[in-house]
């Protein structure tokens, strides 16, 4: 079943569709709060309210568009909202203490992650994952809402900089 399928049926009362839902995004999701907050514990944070805006909002989604875009764009707002709201507050440092900060559901085990956060923009990193995840490169520019070219760029630029990285 489509996401578009699954939007409606979520949309209509039926949460059987949700986990569905949940499983083929939740990678997006989560790469692209993490791009933007660099921080595991609020990345997780923002898949909860991103979640909760689309159980919430599903209605308002409109069929035929990409869903995974409109998933993407709340998860993206929400990050960006929660890093606004936490620029005064002093953060604590997930990677120093990663036993007491683990992170569930996400497959984030490889060293290529952790080399990809150090080296690469937010911008960069966000394309990378999101096409590990399996995006084209139109999807990825509509998500996040650049233009093609920026997307191709900073991939090209992100590949390059990550085998630098990793034969160094």
């Amino acid at each position: 079943m489509s996401l578009d399928e699954q939007l409606q049926r979520i949309a209509a009362g039926d949460l059987s569709e949700f986990d569905s839902l949940y499983e083929e995004t939740k990678g997006t999701v989560y790469y692209i709060a993490l791009s933007i907050l660099k921080d595991r514990s609020l990345a997780e944070d923002v898949m909860q309210s991103c979640y909760l805006k689309v159980l919430r909002f599903a209605g308002k989604y409109k069929q035929g568009t990409n869903a995974a875009a409109w998933i993407g764009r709340i998860a993206k707002n929400e990050a960006l909202d929660l890093r606004r709201r936490r620029q005064r507050e002093h953060s604590v440092d997930t990677g120093e203490n990663e036993y007491l900060f683990p992170t569930y559901g996400i497959d984030e085990s490889s060293h290529l992650i952790d080399i990809a956060r150090q080296v690469l923009k937010d911008g960069e990193f966000a394309v990378v994952m999101l096409v590990a995840e399996g995006y084209k490169r139109r999807e990825i520019a509509h998500m996040l809402q650049i233009p093609l070219p920026t997307v191709t760029w900073r991939y090209n630029q992100a590949i390059k900089k990550l085998q630098h990285a990793i034969h160094s």
